[in-house]
């Protein structure tokens, strides 16, 4: 099979969720199939990163994306006065829509698999190809949840806005891709509820518990040490950093007063960098997370908004790390409160599960031994690529 895979950002390096999900299941689609890339370039110097994924793609085409600031607003403000939703307008270029048809004249592709909305825009100019819409996040979920989070009226007014114009392009996109794919049964639920003529499979996020596997260090963890971590340029991410920093540390802080916590992850914001002292470290981009990850005592994942399932908790328990995460952080991950991870939303529950492991070495290990199974049973790539394998066949048969 002939597979081109559609996505707004170049896969590598592996530095947000995003582009874990792209390149892992590109990578397992490439051991089976002959593999394409046809994606965006952020930045010239992307082009420094393709031979990271020559041993997996047969041809690979990047179209520069600029995106100057006037243009968002410009895209942001013809928004709010047009049916179609801020990030089409923000993706939308003719030079891509034309690349994917002759991608798929020249090439035979079979199956194109588009990552995300934004992109699967383009489903009009698959051709004779069959089309699988990647969702990732249900977008107007997601956006319901900044809308909820943000104290910004003018903010809050401009998502608001742009909710039923997602679900109308969401809707579309559903009726003409062959297939769709989220990463939970609560999201396919939820897309059938808003489309229930579309094809929707479940294929969830995942880890590679090769790469993420407890070292010889992963004992020497340090006292009294909770990490953090993940894209902070991404805006639900630097919320639950200072949600926790403002909410919850300082009710830890009443009754274990030496902690640290560590904020760790790529491009965080001015607000999140303020954050930093009185025993609070704000890293910026770290190279190896597996170094933080190990020196951590507990990782907690306060996400109050966001959609889909995050693969930071699958890391996180892969390396054997108690989690305390949110429901929103444990979305569409089979976790058991108490079991394999501590489940808690409020404030004050939060604070309470995070002193628990704090002050309670079985139990952390007890968590983290148990998590990490659960990974190794339910989430490893390779097993959840079968899943991807069935909708390409189902998207081929119904394309014929």
């Amino acid at each position: 099979m002939r597979i081109l895979t559609l996505i707004s950002k170049f896969p590598w390096p592996l530095t947000d969720g995003a582009v874990i999900r792209d390149f892992n299941l590109l990578r397992e689609a490439a051991r089976r199939h002959d593999v394409s890339l046809l994606c965006f370039l952020f930045t010239p110097t992307d082009r420094e990163h393709f031979d990271a994924l020559r041993p997996y793609c047969s041809k690979i085409v990047g179209i520069d994306l600029v995106r100057p600031k006037w243009r968002k607003l410009a895209n942001a403000a013809q928004s709010l006065v047009t049916a179609d939703p801020f990030i089409i307008r923000e993706y939308w270029r003719t030079e891509m829509a034309r690349a994917l048809e002759n991608f798929v004249d020249e090439e035979r592709i079979d199956v194109v698999h588009s990552h995300f909305l934004h992109m699967s825009q383009y489903v009009g100019h698959k051709r004779n190809a069959a089309f699988v819409h990647d969702a990732h996040n249900l977008e107007h979920i997601l956006w319901q949840r900044m809308g909820r989070t943000t104290t910004n009226p003018f903010k809050k007014a401009f998502i608001r806005s742009q909710y039923g114009k997602l679900v109308r392009l969401q809707q579309d996109v559903a009726r003409a891709s062959e297939k769709c794919v989220v990463l939970s049964d609560e999201d396919r639920a939820e897309y059938q509820r808003i489309c229930p003529e579309a094809d929707v499979t479940t294929v969830p996020n995942g880890a590679d518990v090769e790469y993420w596997t407890p070292g010889d260090t992963n004992g020497a963890a340090e006292p009294s040490s909770i990490l953090y971590f993940g894209n902070l340029s991404w805006p639900p991410q630097a919320d639950a950093a200072i949600y926790f920093h403002d909410k919850i540390l300082p009710l830890v802080r009443q009754r274990v007063p030496g902690v640290k916590f560590y904020i760790a992850g790529q491009n965080p914001p001015e607000t999140v960098k303020a954050l930093a002292g009185d025993g609070v470290i704000v890293t910026g981009f770290v190279p190896d997370m597996r170094e933080y990850m190990a020196r951590a005592s507990v990782v907690v994942m306060p996400l109050r908004a966001g959609a889909g399932t995050k693969h930071r908790v699958f890391q996180a328990m892969c390396m054997r790390k108690p989690v305390v995460c949110t429901a929103v952080a444990a979305e569409g991950i089979a976790l058991t409160n108490g079991e394999t991870a501590l489940l808690a939303d409020e404030p004050e529950t939060f604070a309470n599960a995070t002193v628990s492991l704090l002050q309670d070495t079985a139990l952390r290990q007890r968590l983290g031994e148990r998590g990490r199974q659960l990974v190794l049973d339910r989430y490893d790539w390779r097993a959840i690529y079968e899943r991807l394998e069935e909708a390409f066949q189902e998207a081929v048969r119904k394309r014929k």
